[in-house]
């Protein structure tokens, strides 16, 4: 096979994102709590702590956050993926250096295993052959999930400040080693500052809200 490893730096992602139902905005959504936890970590904590908070916060805020538009939570080879209602993609987190760049070496994950080398050579299937609205199409779905065009998100932690480099990559070739190193697709994603993150006040009147009296002296 050979990779077209298109730069991460199109002119329209976020259109391509939003083919998807995806946008920059909405995977910041899904990544933030995670990020932010593995931001906090004492220098106590494991070494594989950090990734950890990323990636399962992280597939449980997506899990969430689609579930209204009808994305839905697959396992394909005990690997989870957010399967598209349409079986456009399917995605899963992934950590990975050199991600973003468009001019310097290929994004490189960490090992992966069987289900990520047969979604090398999947080919898709038209939309049109499933319907995702009927419960009684669950296992129909699984194998859809197995179909459908595997994408990572894939994240950096920035180490010199505080944040998430980020691409939306479909993976064409692995090593013997098992990481990928070459792409189909490539999409750029704005990366997360977690350094002006203020959502933390977005309800400071919610049901936790608490009032501080203050009387003079």
């Amino acid at each position: 096979m050979t990779a077209a490893n298109a730069s991460p730096q199109g002119a329209n992602d976020e259109g391509r994102l939003k083919a998807f139902g995806l946008s920059s905005e909405l995977l910041h959504a899904g990544l933030r709590a995670g990020a932010s936890r593995a931001a906090n970590r004492s220098a106590l904590a494991l070494r594989s702590s950090a990734g950890t908070d990323i990636y399962h916060d992280g597939m449980e805020q997506f899990a969430q956050l689609l579930h209204a538009d009808g994305w839905r939570l697959r396992s394909v080879d005990q690997q989870p993926r957010l399967l598209h209602p349409q079986g456009l993609v399917a995605f899963a987190i992934s950590s990975g250096v050199n991600v973003g760049k468009s001019t310097m070496r290929m994004p490189r994950t960490k090992r992966k295993g069987l289900a990520t080398r047969k979604a090398l050579a999947t080919p898709p299937r038209p939309a049109s052959l499933f319907d995702f609205n009927d419960a009684a199409h669950e296992g129909q779905m699984s194998g859809a999930a197995s179909d459908a065009p595997l994408y990572f998100l894939l994240c950096e932690r920035i180490h010199h400040g505080n944040g998430l480099l980020l691409e939306f990559s479909r993976p064409a070739q692995m090593t013997w080693g098992g990481s990928v190193t070459e792409w189909a697709d490539r999409i750029a994603v704005e990366h997360l500052d977690l350094d002006g993150d203020l959502s933390v006040f977005d309800n400071p009147d919610g049901d936790d809200a608490f009032e501080v009296q203050v009387e003079p002296r």
